[in-house]
Parts: C-alpha cells; sequence; structure tokens
C-alpha cells in the first residue's frame, strides 16, 4: 500500500503543474530542473498525440507509455537520458554506462517481445 501512496505522490506531482490552471509559471517549474520540467511538458504532449493516434488506429489495443518513441534509436536515446537523470552534461564514462544501461533494458524487449507495444 506504501508504494501504490508514493507512486500516486510522484504521478501527482507530475500532472499538477499540466492540469492546475491556477498556478503560475514559476510555480509550475519550481519542483524540478528547468532541462526536466521541459522534458515532462514533451513526454505530456507527445503522449496525448500518441494516445489519439492509437484510439483513431485500434482504440481496443492497449498503450505502453514508455514505448511512444518513433524508432529503436529514439528508444534507446530516451532510456539513457532517463538513466542518466536527464543530464544533457555528462562525460564520456557516465555516457557509456548509460548507454549499456539502456542497450540491457532493449535486450528484455527483445527476449520478452510481449513487453513491446504492439505485440
Amino acid at each position: 500500500m506504501a508504494a501504490i501512496k508514493a507512486l500516486g505522490a510522484i504521478l501527482e506531482s507530475l500532472l499538477v503543474p499540466f492540469i492546475d490552471i491556477t498556478l503560475s509559471l514559476q510555480e509550475q517549474s519550481s519542483f524540478m530542473p528547468h532541462v526536466l520540467f521541459y522534458d515532462s511538458q514533451t513526454m505530456v504532449k507527445n503522449t496525448c498525440f500518441c494516445i489519439a493516434k492509437q484510439q483513431k488506429l485500434d482504440g481496443s489495443q492497449g498503450f505502453w507509455l514508455i514505448q511512444s518513441g518513433d524508432d529503436r534509436l529514439e528508444k534507446l536515446f530516451s532510456i539513457t537520458r532517463m538513466k542518466g537523470q536527464h543530464n544533457s552534461a555528462m562525460n564520456y564514462s557516465q555516457a557509456l554506462d548509460q548507454i549499456d544501461a539502456a542497450k540491457d533494458i532493449n535486450a528484455v524487449f527483445k527476449r520478452h517481445p510481449d513487453l513491446e507495444s504492439g505485440s
């Protein structure tokens, strides 16, 4: 139950800046770094478009948020960026570590294709 409450708090923190029209821009962006705020805005916008597209194509099929990227390279980049904590200034060694982790996650998708969207 504690895990569900923690997840609820995280999701609320992520969504409130987008759905509470009484918040100022400063209040909307003060809870996270500006780069992460921009990434979050882009993610929400992209997700809205992807859900609408999926409903238009086949509303009976599931939609998986983590797989909303355009192609494999973009998915690996997004996982690398996520694993790097949205650090746009990571050094070479950190980037290699994050790319290795992204490749491991991709390997899981290859071994378990049922986890991929559209399967």
